[in-house]
């Protein structure tokens, strides 16, 4: 079963306050109780007394808006009862008048309190110690002062330094609430970049692919037209010709199959792809050269493999490509990288083995950029994969780009076979 709250008394207001100290009062004043001296006798005291307190309790009721007026006037209204003996009920509104005054008041109004109160407790010592003759009557009436007039500013002062703390406490809540938003924000913003990023690095690469398809393309369109206005210079030649049909028919299905591979690359992406220049792995050599410019120490094995179609070839270059780079941004400056490409008939697999960095000790000084992110998304496009990590005290990216139809890429006709070593 839930448990049940306790239940609490309601809370009285200043007006509910000031009708207890009424009723407080007045009881006390039946009873004949005073504060100070026997109450004087007849129904003229008895109204006094009752007049005043009705005075005090009801200025209580305005403590809060006007705390100094509602403490001048149960100063008054105390004070004219001292002549007729006094009453416990306005001592304890002079008592509840304090307190609201040493609360509400400003900082500049709570220090005139204050130094009011130490005089007239001063002055009620000296008054002690005058009439009565004797430092005894001088330490009763400093107490009896001190009593009525200092301990309702005290409990004030500490609520009021508990009520501060606690608002501070609040303010300072928030303040770290704010803080924590404005961190997730950021840090939300800062994911959303990445993701631009990672999408802007993507489709470059997907454009950067097409480039170099599409040149493969405009080569063999153009070994086409060759092929074709050959055998139409000439005269008839039933051998040429069938030769030269021949040779525009491997062309056009080699073209064909490099279509459907920009097709396929293109796919989820935009744009007409830029002209450039293609490269493969014929190619190898220029990277090398590049990466031991940059102060590595570069091994390369080639062992001669059977011929590539164009687009893993390119693939290949590329990733190669970006490792190296990435070994000389984040790798031991001087450090040895070898490089490694091998192949059989069912895939193409290239793999680049470098030192680390003293401040790139693990897998976070690749995966922090976009290399990696572009070797995936060439390597995947063709039904490979690429994967990056630490092995040993080496950081080693190892890529496998399938050659049976280029990843899904039928028909795709070989370039040339890429044979040696690089050294």
């Amino acid at each position: 079963m839930p448990l049940r709250r306790p239940a609490r008394w309601p809370r009285l207001d200043d007006r509910g306050v000031a009708l207890v100290y009424l009723g407080v009062g007045l009881l006390l004043l039946g009873l004949g109780v005073t504060s100070t001296a026997p109450a004087a006798d007849g129904p003229g005291a008895d109204a006094l007394h009752a007049g005043l307190l009705l005075v005090g309790c009801a200025a209580l009721a305005a403590k809060r808006r006007h705390p100094l007026v509602v403490l001048l006037v149960a100063t008054a209204a105390f004070a004219g009862s001292l002549a007729v003996g006094g009453s416990v009920g306005l001592l304890l509104v002079l008592w509840d008048a304090l307190y609201s005054a040493g609360v509400h008041l400003p900082a500049r109004g709570r220090g005139g309190l204050v130094a009011a109160v130490a005089v007239l407790t001063a002055a009620a010592a000296v008054a002690g110690g005058v009439l009565g003759g004797d430092l005894r009557d001088a330490a009763q009436a400093l107490l009896l002062a001190a009593a009525v007039l200092v301990t309702p500013l005290w409990w004030a002062a500490d609520v009021r330094s508990r009520t501060e703390s606690a608002a501070f406490e609040a303010r300072r809540a928030a303040l770290e609430r704010r803080q924590a938003d404005l961190a997730r924000a950021h840090a939300a913003d800062v994911e959303r970049i990445a993701d631009l990023d990672r999408d802007a690095a993507v489709r470059e690469e997907r454009a950067a692919m097409a480039r170099d398809l599409h040149d493969v393309v405009a080569s063999r369109l153009s070994a086409i037209a060759i092929h074709a206005e050959a055998a139409l210079a000439g005269a008839p030649d039933a051998d040429r010709d069938r030769a030269a049909l021949g040779a525009v028919r491997t062309e056009a299905i080699a073209s064909l199959a490099e279509m459907r591979s920009m097709v396929l690359v293109l796919r989820g992406g935009g744009g007409d792809p830029p002209a450039g220049a293609a490269a493969g792995l014929d190619r190898l050599a220029d990277l090398v050269a590049d990466a031991r410019d940059r102060g590595l120490d570069v091994r390369v094995s080639a062992p001669p493999h059977p011929p590539l179609p164009a687009v893993v070839d390119q693939a290949a270059y590329r990733i190669a490509g970006e490792a190296l780079r990435n070994a000389a941004a984040h790798g031991a400056a001087g450090g040895r990288v070898d490089v490694r490409v091998s192949a059989d008939d069912a895939a193409l697999e290239v793999e680049v083995l470098s030192a680390l960095g003293p401040a790139q000790p693990g897998p976070a000084a690749l995966g922090s950029a976009t290399g990696l992110l572009t070797m995936r998304e060439r390597a995947r496009s063709l039904g490979g994969d690429v994967t990056a990590g630490p092995e040993g005290d080496r950081w080693r990216v190892r890529a496998v780009l399938p050659l049976d139809g280029a990843g899904g890429i039928a028909g795709a006709t070989p370039e040339a076979p890429r044979a040696g070593a690089v050294r």
